[in-house]
């Protein structure tokens, strides 16, 4: 049996590794960018991954901050569907580093245990920020300014202080209000840069119609 230190000295040893410093940059960076050629090849042929054409391909798959939480870091994610575990191949030595396959994998899974909760909460953040953004503009786009009007019922003399907002659909415009103390129709005129309200009262003399 190995004692604590000597598994230690083996840990720091195969964290050495190109292939393994280079995954954990990615991981650490959350940035696909920085995946090597070595390490592409390590992905494809032993961790369950595709090639998606050429390097180029793979990291651009990977490169969106949803895609690298919920789908990359998974095939290290032993409680993950996508989970790719070690077989009876993977027992071969990798190259001549004096690790196996299986070693080396069990390492990117330790580095990804690591990070995972940290990766998901900064996807679901980017994810936020992206679905705010859009919000924005959609505000913007369809809410028009708020504004306070001074409105007095020329009919019952009462003066009513409102907060206006037109968006554009003609049941909420400003000329569709009544007065909140006698319930007449009144519409809003502007005079000298003021806003007043008046009253529009129909009544029928024959065939006309006069507002008063």
């Amino acid at each position: 049996m190995q004692s604590v230190s000597s598994q230690a000295t083996e840990r720091t040893a195969i964290g050495s590794l190109p292939v393994v410093n280079n995954f954990r940059r990615v991981i650490e960076a959350r940035n696909m960018s920085l995946m090597n050629k070595e390490l592409y090849q390590f992905l494809n042929l032993y961790c369950g991954f595709i090639a998606h054409y050429n390097i180029h391909g793979f990291r651009e798959t990977y490169a969106a901050p949803r895609d690298f939480a919920d789908v990359f870091i998974r095939h290290f994610d032993r409680n993950h569907r996508y989970f790719c575990g070690n077989y009876p191949c993977h027992d071969e030595p990798y190259q001549n580093t004096g690790f196996t396959k299986a070693e080396i994998k069990e390492e990117l899974f330790r580095i990804v245990d690591r990070h995972k909760d940290i990766i998901t909460k900064w996807a679901d953040g980017v994810e936020r920020d992206r679905r705010y953004a859009a919000f924005q503009v959609l505000k913007s786009e369809f809410e028009a300014d708020l504004r306070n009007v001074h409105m007095e019922c020329e009919l019952c003399g009462e003066s009513i202080e409102l907060k206006i907002k037109r968006n554009g659909r003609d049941q909420h415009s400003p000329e569709n209000l009544c007065c909140l103390f006698c319930g007449q129709p009144i519409r809003m005129n502007q005079t000298g840069g003021e806003n007043y309200v008046e009253h529009t009262i129909e009544r029928e003399t024959g065939e006309n119609t006069q507002a008063l």
